[in-house]
């Protein structure tokens, strides 16, 4: 079984998680919410809240999950993403799309180890790697 990413938001999972579906193309969204567990009360503030989503980005699955009220994420840089594509082009236009409403850390170019390689924050505080990789 792989290790899977799950990323936490604050209330805005099905945002995050229908802007990312959008920027990798993928294929439409699972999405559960608190309101779906059993049990779960009608008035509870959780209820529009995400319990649990998922979407596949260039084969690998990413979760998802809004976090509880009471114990908010603090997004920084103690984690990225990194997105390994032979896709130059592909890369690049998925790089821009996150870099629309984020910021560039590293605009993407050539290094000794990739023909394209840049690092974008997307304006949900995930930082993600783009390398461009050739199969051999």
């Amino acid at each position: 079984m792989p290790v899977i990413a799950y990323l936490n938001f604050n209330g805005n999972t099905e945002e995050a998680v229908r802007f990312y579906h959008e920027v990798f193309a993928t294929e439409a969204p699972h999405i559960q919410y608190f309101r779906d567990m059993p049990g779960h009360e009608a008035d509870s503030e959780l209820g529009n809240r995400v319990l649990h989503a998922r979407i596949t980005v260039h084969g690998s699955p990413l979760f998802f999950s809004d976090s509880m009220p009471q114990n908010p994420v603090t997004h920084g840089d103690g984690i990225t993403l990194a997105i390994v594509n032979d896709d130059a082009e592909l890369l690049i236009q998925q790089f821009n799309k996150l870099a629309e409403k984020g910021r560039v850390l590293m605009p993407i170019q050539e290094t000794f180890w990739s023909k394209a390689y840049g690092i974008v924050q997307d304006h949900y505080g995930i930082q993600w790697q783009f390398s461009h990789e050739v199969s051999e």
